[in-house]
């Protein structure tokens, strides 16, 4: 009996320095060295508290009661209990794409656009002249303005741009319209992960899922009229590397290359339905007919956040998401609802909001009288930041703990976040003490100029 009590302790001890090691390396790789320093204590702690229960007499009540508290402990880490059921209100009006800031800022004053738009939306006015007073995005005086990386991002943005002709294509005359759903389904979810996609989804196109009018483009104002059936919204991965300079320049240099990736991946998936006969619409940056990361909610990608943006089970915020739409028949992803876990650890996280230089984001509850909201950011003070620095910011993106690399270590965490409060608590706690409650800037590489 004393014997296996002991050999006990000293499998989970073991085998706690083995996970402990495992998080070093990783860590070092991911060149997080303030978690791989802070770990080296604990490691050293677990490897002499071992050496201890084999080469000293320990007294057995001790060991008995060190391994009732473990396997207590581990009782309540694996225990699923308290994951409320939640849902997010449908919205009852459409938003109008007019309202977004980009084509806010895209407005030229002395423009019919101009005088149009400030007559429907005078309350606007104040706050869209104190960002145009700003330098602005990618602009050479901007806080964090980098030559080479201004100009590689705007290289990138310019190649998104070429593809705008190719969202909206001409159908090709099939003689043969009749598709498998299943077999197209499956070879659609195929190639996109072929094609580099992180992850993908069906669902039923819903009307709170399109813009009520165009806010970009030549048909600026136009109502948006789709008339498609099915959605595909899709993920591509952001660097976590490229991500740990935020706010500075890699930012926006990574953000721009997935979109262009995102876009490319679209207009073929679109382009690919189009030569089967049927219509197909691609929705890539700077041309959306619908609120992605909406679509993408729907079609169990994953879970809108605190910080407005939609969170992956294994990437966090840390994605760029495209959709193309269609009338093709096809096979819906079955519906997994909303994650609570990922809404109620966002509730009591907060670490996006405590990080955002411009206090966009939210400290409220999402919690209302009658049941859960989405959370809402002060797009203006966002925009306005970036007017200032230059970049996209994403520094909420790079601080919140679902957006650590996807690797055995992470996911184990989020594996355990998804069980139970007690997790959550602690997790958020463990994040604080390893990558810090509000981490540090990371001095750029020397070749980013």
């Amino acid at each position: 009996m004393i014997e296996v009590i002991a050999l006990s302790l000293l499998f989970i001890l073991f085998g706690s320095v083995f996970f402990s090691t495992l998080f070093i390396v990783f860590s070092m790789v991911e060149n997080e060295k303030r978690a791989a320093i802070r770990m080296v204590p604990v490691t050293i702690f677990l490897l002499i508290f071992g050496a201890a229960l084999i080469f000293v007499a320990v007294p057995f009540i001790f060991q008995i009661t060190l391994l009732a508290f473990i396997l207590v402990a581990l009782f309540v880490v694996l225990l699923p209990f308290g994951n409320k059921s939640i849902t997010f209100p449908v919205p009852e009006k459409q938003f109008d794409e007019r309202d977004v800031m980009f084509s806010r800022a895209a407005l030229k004053t002395d423009t019919v656009e101009f005088k149009n738009y400030y007559a429907m939306r005078p309350q606007n006015l104040q706050a869209d002249n104190a960002f145009r007073k700003l330098p602005g995005l990618l602009n050479a005086n901007a806080k964090y303005y980098n030559r080479y990386i201004f100009s590689a991002a705007n290289a990138t943005f310019s190649t998104v741009n070429l593809l705008q002709p190719l969202t909206e294509q001409k159908t090709s005359e099939s003689d043969d319209k009749k598709i498998n759903a299943g077999e197209v389904t499956l070879f659609l979810k195929k190639w996109a992960e072929k094609l580099g996609v992180h992850s993908v989804g069906i669902t039923h196109l819903q009307p709170h899922h399109l813009y009520s009018h165009i806010g970009r483009g030549k048909n600026y104002g136009n109502p948006v009229e789709l008339n498609h059936k099915f959605a595909i919204a899709f993920t591509v991965e952001m660097s976590s590397k490229s991500l740990s300079y935020a706010p500075q320049g890699p930012v926006v240099m990574e953000s721009s290359q997935q979109y262009l990736n995102a876009g490319t991946i679209a207009v073929q998936i679109a382009e690919f339905i189009r030569n089967l006969g049927f219509e197909a619409r691609a929705h890539i940056d700077a041309n959306y007919r619908v609120i992605c990361p909406l679509v993408a909610q729907d079609a169990g990608l994953g879970t809108i956040g605190r910080m407005g943006l939609l969170m992956t089970p294994k990437l966090g915020a840390r994605v760029r998401v495209a959709v193309v739409t269609t009338n093709m028949e096809l096979v819906t992803t079955s519906p997994k609802g909303i994650d609570s876990s990922v809404v109620q650890f966002c509730e009591i996280c907060k670490k996006c909001a405590v990080n955002c230089p411009s206090n966009a984001i939210s400290f409220k509850s999402g919690k209302t009288k009658s049941g859960w909201k989405l959370w809402k950011i002060s797009h203006e003070k966002c925009y306005t930041y970036w007017c200032k620095i230059g970049t996209d910011c994403g520094r909420c993106i790079t601080v919140c703990p679902y957006s650590h690399p996807n690797n055995f270590i992470h996911n184990t965490i989020r594996l355990m976040i998804k069980r139970n409060p007690v997790n959550r608590w602690l997790a958020l706690k463990l994040d604080n003490y390893f990558y810090g409650t509000k981490p540090g800037l990371i001095p750029l590489k020397k070749w980013m100029g």
